[in-house]
């Protein structure tokens, strides 16, 4: 049985067969279930008359959930994505207070990259052009694991550490 055929099952009333015979009539997901109408799924073979009005009520209610999801699921990954570019905020001024000195050099300039560069992930994450939620959320905590840097951390082990999430930020992106 097909992934399309499975979704048909969440629909009190339809079994393994209505399932795929509503697939061979063209009717494939939630959205189409409740365009059909009472007329068209009387139709198909096997359906209980009776059960007709409870199955679109069903479909329309699935469909209008299933079109609210990737906007929800948007939401959560801009405040995620929120919440990870005031962490990077902190991380910066962190190390500006502590390693005035050490941060003019070479160590300071691949710094001052990786937090160019999260931010910029971040930025494009938050605008969501391109991206696939799934690969986003991984992506993202994965560099939340990496930006949970100690308080006490070197100058070396933030830099590892903000290059770790910046590589975790770039596989978002294809």
């Amino acid at each position: 049985m097909d992934k399309k055929a499975k979704k048909m099952l969440r629909l009190r009333g339809v079994g393994e067969i209505l399932a795929a015979r509503f697939l061979e009539a063209g009717i494939d997901s939630y959205e189409k279930v409740a365009a059909a109408g009472e007329e068209e799924l009387k139709k198909i073979k096997g359906m209980n008359p009776r059960a007709v009005s409870g199955i679109l009520a069903q479909a329309s209610e699935l469909a209008s959930e299933a079109a609210a999801e990737p906007k929800k699921k948007l939401a959560e990954l801009c405040e995620k994505s929120a919440v990870l570019t005031g962490r990077i905020q902190e991380i910066a001024s962190d190390v500006r207070e502590r390693f005035r000195e050490e941060i003019t050099g070479r160590i300071g300039k691949k710094i001052e990259k990786q937090i160019a560069g999260i931010a910029g992930s971040l930025d494009m994450v938050t605008t969501g052009a391109g991206v696939k939620q799934k690969r986003a959320a991984k992506g993202l905590a994965r560099a939340e694991k990496h930006l949970g840097i100690q308080a006490g951390a070197g100058l070396e082990d933030i830099r590892k550490s903000l290059k770790k999430a910046r590589k975790s930020l770039k596989r978002i992106f294809p």
